[in-house]
């Protein structure tokens, strides 16, 4: 970190940190700038915190500032991904996927064996990047998204309490810090994930 407060040479400061109630104004705030359509409520939020350990969420602060959210819920040796948001300004640089990432390595650690999900079936890029993750399509809800009406699929993951589903993330996590390498202008320096359990 520069004196100044901010890293050296122009970097971001990018730091993934556990989503506390403080955090929750600002979430839903960003929440409607997300999901336009079909966005929580603020209190869909106080309700999943309000959950303890079976809920494990996460922000991404870039600047200090939340870019980025995601949630995860765990029971059992079933996890499943609650939701994932990045603000529209930082899309593109990794923070889902880090996101995603981290809290895949949550649910191994918590005991899962599966991790699943809904994603809209029009959202090519979030199915994109599940896919790389190792989500395949379990089938269709139609309507799932309310009041919308938009469809779902319906994806899994499993196993992801393997050596190989870990190694998995940990090169999917290194392809991501080696393009913040290269990317010309735009590093990103990348904190350890406070908070974390």
């Amino acid at each position: 970190m520069s004196a100044a407060g901010g890293p050296p040479g122009g970097e971001r400061a990018v730091e993934l940190v556990a989503l506390r109630w403080w955090h929750l104004a600002e979430v839903a705030e960003l929440e409607m700038a997300v999901f336009d359509v079909d966005p929580w409520t603020p209190e869909m939020f106080w309700s999943e915190l309000a959950q303890g350990d079976s809920r494990y969420y996460l922000a991404a602060l870039v600047d200090g500032s939340i870019a980025g959210y995601a949630g995860l819920a765990v029971a059992a040796d079933e996890a499943y991904i609650q939701t994932v948001g990045v603000h529209p300004a930082h899309r593109g640089r990794g923070l889902g996927a880090r996101m995603m990432i981290e809290l895949l390595r949550t649910a191994r650690r918590r005991g899962a064996r599966s991790c699943g999900l809904e994603v809209r079936t029009d959202n090519l890029g979030a199915r994109a990047l599940y896919a790389r993750l190792g989500f395949v399509d379990l089938g269709l809800r139609r309507g799932y998204y309310q009041p919308s009406g938009g469809d779902a699929y319906v994806m899994r993951v499993r196993p992801i309490d393997t050596a190989g589903y870990g190694a998995r993330l940990d090169a999917a996590w290194a392809a991501l810090t080696a393009g913040d390498a290269v990317a010309a202008g735009t590093a990103t320096a990348w904190k350890h994930v406070k908070g974390a359990t």
